[in-house]
């Protein structure tokens, strides 16, 4: 398969989630790909192009790409059966889940709800709130209602630059690029509804203290102290799993040091035989 494929898998309410897929040998180990809030699929653009030895299937989260808008009281459940009906449509029995941030904590929903069908975790920076006790809590809840009351009010690049100061710096727009804001532009508006469910996920300690499958945990070192406060919150609750820090890297590790996220990623997958 020489480029990336559009496909759309039929979700339970109904609706047709898309999603890409990209591999050379079909029979290369799956590895589901879910990305985090406004970024979409170009999370992994870095992992898609550089790995081509994995079969990547990479749905786009409601409200983001070419999937439909979230449903009303979106929960975190919900998205991890449309990642569910993907792997359905693909045919894929077991795959190697990866997600960052939004991605990570629908992957870690997934494995819960359907541990047969996720062969291994790697999470990056999963966004758990419930686990730990932390202002950022506060302010995450703050970001989504003042994300609405500015997209209400039209003012789509000073909600935008709510998101991306804290990751990019004052100088956000030239970093970004063209293309990327238009993408980001778009998604933006689902960003408050997947604040919502996120705070309102709580697996709970003991879901977590069962879950078998083998898990590598990711942070940046350089990332916002409530994102390493989660995933070190995990990490405790998850002693069988391995935890990473990448230095240099914030909250995006897979873009922001895609060299060392790619082999943290091959030498994971070669540990547990699945490679």
């Amino acid at each position: 398969m020489p480029v990336t494929e559009l496909r759309w898998a039929t979700a339970l309410d109904g609706e047709r989630v898309a999603y890409e897929v990209r591999w050379e040998k079909p029979e290369a180990p799956a590895v589901l790909a879910l990305h985090g809030v406004l970024v979409g699929s170009s999370n992994w653009i870095h992992q898609v192009l550089r790995l081509p030895e994995l079969r990547w299937i990479i749905p786009h989260i409601r409200g983001h790409g070419q999937s439909p808008p979230p449903i009303p009281r979106q929960t975190i459940e919900e998205a991890a059966l449309d990642a569910l009906a993907v792997l359905d449509a693909e045919g894929v029995e077991r795959a190697v889940v990866l997600g960052n941030s939004l991605g990570a904590t629908i992957g870690l929903a997934l494995a819960l709800l359907r541990p047969e069908r996720v062969q291994a975790l790697v999470l990056v920076e999963p966004s758990l709130p419930a686990l730990v006790e932390d202002e950022g809590k506060r302010r995450l809840a703050e970001t989504a209602a003042q994300t609405r009351r500015l997209l209400a009010e039209d003012r789509v690049d000073e909600a935008l630059a709510l998101f991306l100061v804290p990751r990019l710096g004052e100088d956000w727009e030239t970093k970004a690029g063209r293309r990327r804001l238009e993408e980001w532009r778009r998604n933006l508006f689902s960003a408050p509804i997947w604040i919502d469910a996120v705070l309102a996920f709580d697996p709970g300690p003991v879901p977590l203290a069962v879950l078998n499958q083998p898990t590598l945990l990711v942070y940046g070192a350089e990332t916002q102290p409530f994102y390493q406060a989660m995933t070190l919150a995990l990490a405790d609750l998850l002693p069988a799993a391995e935890l990473v820090e990448v230095p240099g890297a914030g909250h995006g590790v897979p873009v922001d040091d895609p060299e060392a996220f790619n082999e943290l990623l091959l030498g994971f997958l070669d540990r547990i035989g699945v490679r």
